[in-house]
């Protein structure tokens, strides 16, 4: 059965990458007997444009770049019934992980054609609606740091912010309310909701996170020394990091934060409203349907 794909591409995704590879990328979806129509964003929000109003045409909406991109694609297409798919190309591709999709072209696309569709969790902020995950305090204070980064890309630019950050940033009071609980005047170093279970290139910050589960996990770390951080750094990437005395993880289907301090916010790795001082995160239980390289 030939089907018909509508790739987005976003040409300054993982710095340029994806316009590097592009040729490489279109002569092997030319191989597969499907169809794949490109369309190439301009600007910010243009992919959402995009697959809102072409998603009628299509048997999937594919984003070719990074968590933005996809991001900025599932936007476009909540709320319909045509699946999503990405070819991972950023400088993180969190999301990707997730769906178990590679960053290596002919795997992703393999799994584009065999068209195994599952169920996903989508989240919503504001206006809104996310994939992966937000961060609140020293997360998304690193993540407007690392697109300041010139020199490095990837897992190394955010790495880079994190590093940096350290000095800069410091915990901050906040009320945190999960569902029915009620956490008042906590300080805080960072909020993780995941959807997901990574972030920022593979940091696991809520490593038993599931797209499928209907909940999201939290990790709620305390104020907590930059020795104590560096010590356990290597557990951002194990996904051991609820060992920490000050890491606390929960699991809600509702979060709130509300602080006197603005708060940095990130979701998928894009810049939330800046200077907000109260957000609110929900999830939307089975409400998209994703092509993925599942496992089981």
């Amino acid at each position: 059965m030939k089907r018909y794909y509508a790739v987005i591409v976003n040409p300054i995704a993982g710095r340029g990458k994806t316009i590097k590879h592009f040729s490489r990328l279109k002569s092997i979806t030319d191989q597969t007997g499907h169809k794949f129509d490109y369309y190439i964003t301009s600007g910010p929000y243009h992919a959402t444009q995009i697959a809102d109003k072409i998603y009628r045409d299509y048997d999937a909406v594919i984003a070719y770049g990074g968590d933005g991109t996809a991001n900025e694609v599932m936007n476009g297409l909540a709320g319909t019934p045509t699946p999503f798919g990405i070819i991972p190309k950023g400088s993180g591709n969190d999301f990707a992980r997730s769906l178990n999709i590679t960053n290596g072209f002919q795997k992703a696309v393999e799994a584009i054609v065999n068209y195994n569709l599952r169920l996903i969790d989508l989240g919503t902020i504001g206006e809104r609606v996310f994939l992966n995950g937000v961060g609140i305090g020293f997360d998304g204070f690193a993540n407007y740091r690392s697109r300041q980064v010139k020199l490095f890309k990837g897992t190394t630019a955010y790495l880079w912010a994190i590093l940096t950050s350290l000095t800069l940033w410091k915990a901050i009071q906040v009320n945190l309310e999960i569902d029915d609980l009620v956490i008042k005047d906590s300080k805080i170093y960072l909020i993780a909701i995941g959807n997901g279970f990574s972030i920022g290139g593979g940091f696991k910050l809520t490593p038993h996170a599931s797209i499928h589960d209907s909940i999201f996990d939290i990790c709620q770390v305390a104020d907590i020394p930059i020795w104590k951080i560096l010590l356990n750094f290597g557990r951002l990437k194990n996904g051991t990091l609820e060992v920490v005395k000050e890491v606390t993880m929960h699991k809600g289907k509702k979060i709130k934060v509300s602080s006197d301090f603005p708060l940095p916010v990130h979701f998928d790795g894009e810049l939330f409203e800046p200077n907000v001082k109260e957000v609110t995160v929900s999830i939307v239980p089975q409400s998209a349907y994703v092509i993925g390289g599942w496992n089981t």
